[in-house]
């Protein structure tokens, strides 16, 4: 039978592999028709990759206090912004495998973006009607995202998109007529530019996604190294492993880019 703490890091382990999972479907999904899925997809992944970089903390600090778990208060004090975890997460790589953990500038947006939602932008809708202007809008912010992996499309893949969308105002008689919502960044938009972006942006998520699995597939490894000194310390100490497995939650890190940029679902691993 294993104890407490190898159940509750169990749990930890379940609970952060499902939000992940949750918030790339939601962001695979989302879309301007669909803008809710947005909120989802950050609200889910922000939880996710918080509790991540929080497991990674928890066993280094285990390494270095002779298997002793964090204090409530000192885990605490870490707080909720993702960015500051990823660079002390950083620095564990650098000590463990010899190599910081790197961003590219989109990865770097994302991070961002989900850092600002973490710490409060979740609830910009209702500050800003309450005049409590402190946050931006994630939704503006997630378009800048979106905007950037748009680019990444093989300019052929635009170009296609771009004609579709005449097509269908030119066959429909829409020709400059707006669109009834704003776009996700606020700005009014015509019917062209409706189709376009819902084209593009469903087909941008792939590389968002991407964006996302490369970002966090060092984790995998990085638990791997931690998991295995903690069990080599235990045994050392002559005492029954404490904790599982835990890099074995998350093997969908492990997914290479062809296969991502063809995935349909994430939640239960499909």
């Amino acid at each position: 039978m294993f104890g407490e703490e190898y159940r509750l890091l169990s749990q930890e382990g379940h609970l952060t592999k499902s939000a992940l999972l949750s918030g790339l479907d939601a962001i695979k999904k989302a879309n301007i028709d669909d803008r809710g899925l947005f909120y989802s997809g950050m609200f889910q992944l922000s939880i996710g990759i918080e509790r991540l970089l929080k497991i990674v903390i928890l066993l280094d600090h285990k390494i270095k206090n002779n298997n002793s778990n964090l204090t409530n208060k000192e885990l605490r004090d870490y707080g909720h912004n993702i960015e500051s975890l990823f660079t002390v997460c950083s620095k564990i790589a650098l000590k463990v495998n010899g190599k910081e953990l790197g961003l590219d500038e989109k990865q770097q947006k994302i991070l961002q973006v989900l850092s600002s939602f973490s710490k409060g932008a979740r609830y910009y809708n209702l500050d800003e009607l309450t005049e409590y202007h402190k946050n931006s809008d994630p939704l503006k912010d997630w378009s800048k995202v979106i905007d950037e992996h748009i680019w990444t499309l093989k300019p052929s893949i635009r170009k296609k998109l771009e004609q579709e969308a005449l097509f269908y105002c030119d066959n429909n008689r829409l020709g400059g007529s707006y669109y009834s919502e704003r776009n996700i960044n606020g700005q009014p938009m015509t019917m062209l530019e409706y189709h376009y972006f819902l084209h593009a942006t469903s087909k941008a998520s792939y590389h968002i996604i991407w964006s996302i699995i490369s970002m966090l597939s060092p984790f995998y490894h990085l638990l791997q190294e931690l998991t295995y000194e903690i069990h080599n310390i235990e045994s050392e100490q002559g005492i029954k492993e404490s904790i599982p497995f835990m890099y074995e939650f998350f093997p969908f890190l492990l997914s290479f880019k062809h296969q991502v940029l063809r995935k349909k679902q994430w939640s239960w691993d499909k």
